[in-house]
């Protein structure tokens, strides 16, 4: 603006030079015509790109913080599921060998000879694809009934021949011990 101003003041001391006009004295410079000029204004892109880049950089700084945090997150919810999984996995192992040790054939017979069961003699098959029996089943006979003998001795020394009300003694009841001493006793 001031270039401006200087061209302008220049053109009007070149328009009356005293070369221009004779016989007059030289005049006094010319005064320069004053105007109000305003404050430049503000140059509003550069500060709002700068808020804008800060603002950028504030989100992008926020925004990594609530990423890692729930990464974070994540990784501690990935360790319990997999010290669960663990866990799951031991106890299924344990379980398993639990069924293998009540699978075994002598667990198997000796629960099956608890509830009375008896060994077979012969086993018969069927092939499934023509419906064929293979061998001859036979019935299981249950072993003999295990006998219990009593020592003559021993009863006969514990029981006492029971008495009257009169003082008479009595022959003791048939099947007590002292009858049947000697015999054989089966269930």
């Amino acid at each position: 603006m001031s270039q401006t101003l200087a061209a302008a003041t220049q053109r009007r001391s070149s328009a009356t030079s005293p070369a221009a006009q004779p016989g007059r004295s030289a005049p006094r410079a010319p005064r320069p015509n004053l105007r109000v000029v305003h404050a430049p204004a503000v140059d509003r892109g550069r500060t709002a790109f700068v808020v804008g880049c800060m603002l950028l950089l504030v989100g992008g700084l926020l925004g990594l913080l609530m990423i890692n945090t729930a990464l974070g997150q994540g990784s501690f919810t990935l360790h319990d599921l997999q010290q669960r999984s663990d866990e799951l996995g031991d106890r299924q192992q344990a379980l398993r060998q639990d069924i293998d040790s009540q699978a075994a054939p002598e667990r198997l017979a000796a629960r099956a000879k608890a509830l009375g069961m008896v060994p077979s003699q012969g086993a018969a098959f069927i092939r499934l694809p023509d419906g064929r029996i293979l061998g001859v089943a036979q019935r299981a006979t249950p072993p003999p009934a295990p006998t219990v003998k009593v020592a003559s001795g021993t009863a006969a020394a514990t029981t006492k021949p029971s008495t009257t009300p009169t003082g008479k003694a009595t022959k003791p009841p048939t099947g007590h011990p002292t009858a049947t001493a000697g015999a054989k006793k089966t269930r």
